[in-house]
């Protein structure tokens, strides 16, 4: 949970937001940009907030406080297709090109590390069986990609920053292993169905 302050025209977030594989950000990591000015203008306050022109910038702190919460919520009550949306992407970037994971040991499960590893070969099955058609994405990665240590993957998760924005919530991560996976690895999730909008990763 999040306590935000209003403080010198701005805000002042305190507190973690738990964003499932993505990370547990806390403090300074958490952010809204917007000054208090710009918060007033937002879609969220004239839709749910308090009244724009009246409230003091404590109370739109208030509600921001609430509303990031609930959102907070939110994504935990539906972990698991947030989860699979960010490993979605993760996947479809490593497979696209061709990333060869195999040569930071701490991504590798030992029993399925080959001789001589040949890039077709490890990605074959992945070939063969289209991850978009899957209905439990972390449970394709597994099965279909068995080199990839996924578990090591997700502890070496690195969260950096998450921002509240009118309409949706960022977040950015990195991998521990010398950014062999993901290297400022950022999306937008959508606040209504928490679709995610704009993933950029390296």
């Amino acid at each position: 949970m999040v306590k935000i302050t209003a403080v010198n025209g701005g805000f002042k977030i305190e507190g973690s937001f738990d964003f499932g594989y993505m990370g547990l950000y806390k403090d300074d990591q958490i952010e809204i940009i917007d000054s208090c000015e710009e918060v007033r203008e937002w879609d969220l306050i004239e839709e749910e907030g308090p009244d724009a022109e009246s409230c003091s910038d404590d109370e739109l702190a208030e509600f921001l406080t609430g509303y990031m919460n609930a959102l907070e919520q939110k994504i935990q009550k539906n972990i698991k297709k947030v989860n699979d949306n960010f490993l979605y992407n993760v996947f479809d970037d490593m497979y696209s090109c061709g990333n060869e994971f195999w040569e930071h040991k701490e991504l590798v499960v030992p029993e399925f590390m080959p001789e001589e590893p040949d890039i077709d070969e490890i990605y074959r099955a992945a070939d063969e069986h289209d991850i978009s058609q899957a209905k439990d994405v972390e449970a394709y990665i597994r099965e279909y990609l068995p080199l990839f240590n996924m578990d090591n993957f997700i502890k070496g998760i690195t969260p950096e920053h998450t921002c509240l924005s009118d309409g949706y919530i960022s977040f950015q991560c990195s991998d521990i292993y010398d950014y062999a996976v993901i290297c400022g690895a950022y999306d937008e999730l959508d606040v209504e169905d928490l679709s995610f909008t704009d993933w950029h990763n390296y």
